[in-house]
């Protein structure tokens, strides 16, 4: 496991478009190598590639664009108050996928780097009751001060790389930075599994559900 400082803290965000090694990535393509009845939960945007990915092993996989449909300001996304939850409503209605789906995997991306703690806790609550016993969560962490203010298009190029693409034309935002530790106390029966450092600025993630 290779894992990285938490001391290390870097003033630039990550280029606007970038391909990436990613170990993670490389052990899900021997996770999902051939034909099976996996089901995969991709919390990000479409992108053809990522579905391409996992349809050569003929996994079913669930599209929910979580940033557009529950984080996104325009949606209506609000801070958590003491007498209310809109969260938890809103999520609700952001997340389509059937109570019956029992996922080998979700695709988090970097969204839980716009997300506030709360959010982070409702929304693998909910998920974490449609996954199987080690069903993985890939994840992937800015160790920039700064990140875009909307988060970045990533898609799998081949066979353990990624493509980051990101947009700083809306500006940036502070980045939680959130540690291993404290992800896994927001998202209960999942535990780290892998850390990797990525360059200079970037980290991944793979946690598995107990």
């Amino acid at each position: 496991m290779a894992l990285a400082s938490p001391g290390v803290v870097r003033e630039e965000v990550i280029p606007a478009d970038v391909e990436i090694n990613s170990p993670s990535l490389g052990i899900l393509s021997k996770r999902f190598p051939g034909p099976g009845k996996s089901q995969v939960l991709d919390l990000g945007a479409p992108v053809t590639s990522n579905v391409e990915f996992f349809s050569v092993g003929s996994c079913r996989i669930h599209v929910e664009d979580l940033y557009r449909h529950f984080i996104a300001p325009e949606n209506g996304a609000a801070h958590l108050d003491e007498e209310d939850d809109p969260a938890a409503r809103l999520l609700e209605r952001a997340l389509s996928f059937d109570d019956n789906a029992r996922f080998d995997l979700v695709l988090a991306w970097d969204l839980f780097s716009y997300m506030q703690p709360r959010e982070i806790e409702l929304l693998m609550s909910r998920v974490a009751r449609s996954c199987r016993a080690g069903a993985l969560l890939f994840l992937t962490n800015s160790t920039a001060v700064s990140i875009p203010k909307v988060p970045a298009r990533i898609s799998m190029t081949r066979v353990g790389r990624m493509r980051y693409q990101n947009s700083l034309a809306e500006g940036t935002v502070a980045n939680p930075r959130y540690s291993p530790i404290a992800l896994e106390g927001m998202m209960p029966g999942f535990r780290l599994l892998h850390s990797f450092l990525l360059g200079e600025n970037m980290q991944e993630f793979l946690f598995s559900f107990a």
